[in-house]
C-alpha cells in the first residue's frame, strides 16, 4: 500500500496529473516526463525516494490544500510562508563592542587619547574666542609643542579670478618657529641680505642648485630684478608653495624690510580649491592672551582682504584646533564683534 502511494507521489511531482479527456501516457512518461518539475519539487522527490509513507502522505496533504484553494479557502498566510519559499532568513547578528559600537564612524579610527580629550568641548556647541582658545589648550596632549591652527570656510568659489584670496599677515606675538630664508638677488643687495639675518643667500648659483635639488630653505625671497630668471624654477617651486610672489610678500625690493618681517611672524595665506583658509598662528604654549592676538589678527587680515566678487555671507564656519587635537566651531557673529572691540 505504502509502495503504491510512493508511486503515485512521485508521479504527481514528475509531470501533472492527467485529465479525462487526456490520451493515454506512454509507458516513458513516468522516467521521461513532459515537463520539468521546478527547484522547489527535487527536496520533495528526495523525500519520496527516501520515506515513500512520508511522501505519500504529503501527496495527500497538497492535495487537500489543492482543493481547499480551488473552493477559496486556503490562505497562504496562515502557515508563515511567503508564496511558498519559506520564511525569510535573517542572519543573527551580535552586539558590537569596542570602538565598532561608536555612533560616528570617523571616530572608530580615532586614537583613545583623541576620543578622551574630545570629551572635554561639545561637539555642536558655538564658542566664543577666549573659551575656545582656553579649550584648546587644555586638549593638547600630544608629546610635541603642537601649533595653533585656524580653519575658515569662506563662500569663495577660487575658479574664479574675482573671487581669489591670498594675502599675508603680520602675527604681533611671533608664530614661535624659526623660519629659514633664502634669498635670490645680485649686486649690493647680497650684501644687504646677508646683514639682514638671510639663512641663504645667492644669484644665479642659487638657481643651478635648486634646480639640482636644493630646498632646504622655508621662505624664497626675490628681488624684482631677478624674477625672469627665477620663472624657469616654477615647476619645482610652485607645487611647494615656493614660489616668490608679490601677493605673498616674497616679490619685494626692500629685501631687508622683507626679511624682518617674515623672521618676526609673517604668514601667508590662501584659499583652497574647496574654499577653505588654513593659517596656524602661533603654538599652544603660548599664553592666552597671545594667542588671542595673533588670532584677532589673522581674522582682520581676512576680512580686509576681501574679494571684490565674494557675494552673500562672507564668513561659513570657523574653527579652532591644535595639530593634533579635536576642532572646536567658533560663534562667527561674536567673533567678528570680538574682533571690533580689540581692534587697534
Amino acid at each position: 500500500m505504502a509502495t503504491s502511494a510512493a508511486a503515485t507521489a512521485s508521479t504527481s511531482l514528475l509531470a501533472p496529473a492527467a485529465s479525462s479527456t487526456a490520451p493515454a501516457a506512454s509507458p516513458n512518461a513516468l522516467f521521461f516526463p513532459s515537463s520539468v518539475p521546478s527547484l522547489r519539487a527535487y527536496p520533495r522527490l528526495l523525500l519520496a525516494f527516501r520515506c515513500p509513507a512520508a511522501a505519500a502522505q504529503g501527496a495527500v496533504l497538497e492535495e487537500e490544500e489543492a482543493e481547499a484553494d480551488q473552493r477559496g479557502q486556503y490562505d497562504d498566510d496562515d502557515d508563515g510562508y511567503e508564496g511558498g519559499r519559506g520564511p525569510a532568513f535573517t542572519a543573527p547578528t551580535r552586539p558590537r563592542t569596542g570602538k565598532a559600537a561608536l555612533p560616528l564612524r570617523r571616530d572608530r579610527t580615532r586614537s583613545k587619547r583623541f576620543l578622551e580629550i574630545q570629551k572635554l568641548r561639545e561637539s555642536k556647541k558655538d564658542y566664543d574666542v577666549p573659551t575656545a582658545i582656553s579649550l584648546m589648550k587644555q586638549m593638547s596632549s600630544a608629546k610635541f609643542v603642537e601649533s595653533a591652527e585656524a580653519h575658515f570656510r569662506m563662500n569663495l568659489d577660487p575658479k574664479y579670478n574675482d573671487q581669489q584670496l591670498r594675502a599675508t599677515v603680520n602675527l604681533p606675538k611671533g608664530t614661535g618657529q624659526s623660519v629659514k630664508i633664502a634669498v635670490l638677488t645680485q649686486g649690493e643687495k647680497i650684501d644687504e641680505a646677508r646683514a639682514a639675518g638671510a639663512d641663504i643667500v645667492g644669484g644665479e648659483d642659487l638657481i643651478e642648485q635648486i634646480k639640482g635639488g636644493f630646498m632646504e630653505f622655508d621662505k624664497l625671497i626675490a628681488s624684482p630684478d631677478m624674477m625672469p630668471k627665477v620663472a624657469g624654477l616654477g615647476k619645482i617651486l610652485g607645487p611647494r608653495g615656493l614660489m616668490p610672489n608679490p601677493k605673498a610678500g616674497t616679490v619685494s625690493p626692500n629685501i631687508t624690510q622683507a626679511i624682518e618681517e617674515f623672521k618676526k611672524g609673517k604668514v601667508e595665506y590662501r584659499v583652497d580649491k574647496s574654499g577653505i583658509v588654513h593659517i596656524p598662528f602661533g603654538k599652544v604654549d603660548f599664553p592666552e592672551e597671545d594667542l588671542i592676538a595673533n588670532f584677532m589678527a589673522v581674522v582682520r587680515s581676512v576680512e580686509r582682504n576681501k574679494p571684490s566678487g565674494a557675494k552673500g555671507i562672507y564668513w561659513k564656519t570657523a574653527y579652532l584646533c591644535s595639530s593634533m587635537g579635536p576642532s572646536i566651531k567658533l560663534n562667527i557673529k561674536e567673533m567678528l564683534d570680538y574682533g571690533l572691540d580689540s581692534s587697534d
